[in-house]
């Protein structure tokens, strides 16, 4: 299956050693490799960590901190073919409001390479558009 930029899918990540909550920032439609970022329940006041109250996105679970993190310095890419074996879930679409008050602070993110950062821009652009 293939993902949209946007979209929050829960799958089995090896680095974190469990399932956690992901945001597909870039699908290279040639290869299918998606590119995404950790949702975290912690990690709020990191270096380029985008936290919101986990209530804003109500198809995920309540966070034992009350908050979701978007883990901005850590892109993950999956290609299609690996996303399969990892029991991928599509759970919601990034919420417009949220999308449009993630943007100031992505223009700031200054520890992903210019490619990720510019990936998610565009998909926060269009998040808001959709």
């Amino acid at each position: 299956m293939t993902y949209a930029p946007g979209d929050i899918v829960r799958f089995e990540n090896a680095v974190a050693g469990k399932v956690k909550f992901h945001l597909c920032i870039c699908v290279v439609a040639e290869s299918t490799v998606h590119s995404f970022i950790f949702l975290n329940s912690e990690g709020a006041g990191f270096r380029d960590q985008f936290a919101i109250d986990c209530d804003r996105i109500p198809d995920l679970p309540k966070s034992r901190t009350g908050q979701t993190v978007f883990d901005c310095p850590t892109v993950h890419r999956k290609s299609a073919d690996q996303l399969s074996r990892l029991r991928p879930k599509l759970v919601c679409k990034l919420p417009k409001d949220v999308a449009a008050e993630f943007v100031p602070f992505a223009k700031r993110v200054s520890s992903m390479t210019g490619r990720d950062q510019n990936s998610l821009l565009s998909m926060l652009a269009d998040v808001i558009s959709a």
